[in-house]
């Protein structure tokens, strides 16, 4: 655990600014809770995978490998975070802390850092840097990316030091990663360096994850308040998520030669309706299935990183094939 981010006198401070959130929501600013719901879902995986996944599949595949891959590298880095820190939630660290009550099911486990944060300033703010020639389209994304850091100190679930590291943390992936994929294009076999070094820190954090870290086992009414079981479970499936996305785009990039920009329109349309309903089913029910009807690790491991592995590498083979019959 990192003592320090748990600190009295560092949490102080930022209690007394979700109190002061919190008085305001509960009585004035009622309708609000509904809004910030809403806008915290932009963090959630749906949005941002479907949007990195249609980039990919059906508007520029560079960009898409930039943007998948970054979302990839968040979700593993947020999820190491998260089990390194070991930091509990607003409502543990003060009793005076009452979050907005629909909030708390995408709230469980650790909270450093906030990976809503992190989601919405890697994959919108990849977005931004894309398109950053225009400006209305920019600052959009930009205030969107606030709005949901925002979003989860005034629904109570973050503290402030959740939400700046991960806008820190996705803020510097979005610099990063670009700089990365320019690297890797001038030599298609970079990506495959990329993936070995990737793979060797995933397997390493795994094993630290699940096997090394002394979690903290405190207990409030009888009640645990975090199961270190249950977080650790959870990382596997995220970090098995992020190793099949970026395994799947580095390879296909390398070996496979699919280019998003062939096809008509018409094609396009219907290859990101087909993929994105494929990607909403595999997401609901198979990753949504085991996260409540928990299976061994390394089974989860393994379903996680074919999903990933099926939008970046197996979807667009797919594509490729079904083109070729065509012609």
């Amino acid at each position: 655990m990192i003592e320090f981010l748990s600190n009295s006198n560092w949490i102080n401070p930022q209690i007394d600014f979700l109190m002061l959130l919190q008085n305001i929501r509960t009585e004035h600013f009622e309708y609000l809770n509904r809004a910030f719901l809403s806008i915290t879902i932009l963090g959630e995986i749906w949005l941002p995978v479907l949007i990195c996944s249609i980039i990919y599949w059906c508007v520029d595949t560079k960009s898409g490998i930039y943007l998948c891959s970054m979302f990839g590298f968040q979700l593993f880095l947020s999820q190491f975070f998260k089990m390194l820190a070991c930091v509990y939630r607003p409502w543990v660290l003060s009793d005076k802390i009452h979050p907005v009550e629909l909030a708390i099911t995408a709230a469980k486990g650790y909270s450093f850092p906030s990976g809503h944060s992190s989601t919405a300033c890697s994959v919108l703010g990849g977005l931004a840097y894309i398109y950053g020639k225009n400006k209305a389209v920019c600052f959009s994304l930009i205030a969107v990316i606030l709005s949901v850091g925002f979003s989860r100190m005034w629904l109570g679930v973050h503290t402030p030091q959740d939400v700046a590291a991960g806008l820190t943390l996705g803020l510097i992936l979005v610099f990063w990663m670009n700089a990365l994929i320019n690297w890797a294009e001038k030599n298609k076999n970079r990506y495959l360096y990329l993936i070995a070094i990737f793979d060797l820190l995933s397997f390493l954090a795994l094993i630290y994850i699940c096997y090394f870290n002394n979690y903290p086992i405190d207990y409030m009414e009888g009640k645990m308040l975090v199961n270190p079981h249950s977080s650790i479970y959870s990382a596997v499936i995220c970090i098995g998520f992020s190793i099949g996305t970026i395994n799947g785009a580095f390879l296909c990039r390398r070996f496979t030669g699919f280019d998003s920009h062939k096809g008509s329109l018409k094609s396009k349309i219907t290859r990101g309706i087909i993929g994105a309903i494929s990607v909403i089913i595999l997401l609901k029910f198979v990753i949504g299935y085991i996260y409540s009807n928990p299976v061994n690790f390394k089974l989860a491991l393994l379903i996680s990183m074919f999903l990933g592995v099926f939008i970046t590498l197996i979807y667009p083979v797919i594509i490729l094939k079904y083109e070729s019959m065509k012609k």
